[in-house]
């Protein structure tokens, strides 16, 4: 299992990351997401549109606060695209959500 959070900074500081609703659903939609990561009180209608999007989705386990800290933001952030993951390990996770998806 990752450090998601160390993983989220690395990704952030040496690949491509776009953060926020509006940006992660064009990304999604714009089919140049690898990943979507998004909040646990990412709102709903956003969430819908992201499962209606072919990316895989990583359910972050915390509130936006805490995910935008993950990121080294002072701001919450309900979701967010992995464009380039760089030199990070976060695309490790998406072994867990095939691995969850699968039991």
């Amino acid at each position: 299992m990752i450090n998601i959070d160390r993983a989220l900074r690395s990704s952030i500081r040496t690949g491509k990351v776009v953060l926020g609703s509006n940006l992660t659903v064009e990304a999604g939609v714009g089919g140049q997401a690898k990943l979507v990561i998004n909040a646990i009180d990412c709102p709903e209608e956003v969430a819908s549109e992201l499962r209606d999007i072919d990316v895989p989705v990583y359910n972050y386990p915390g509130r936006g606060k805490d995910l935008g800290s993950a990121c080294g933001k002072p701001f919450s952030v309900a979701a967010l695209a992995v464009i380039e993951p760089g030199d990070s390990e976060i695309m490790a996770l998406l072994r867990e959500i095939r691995g969850i998806e699968d039991e």
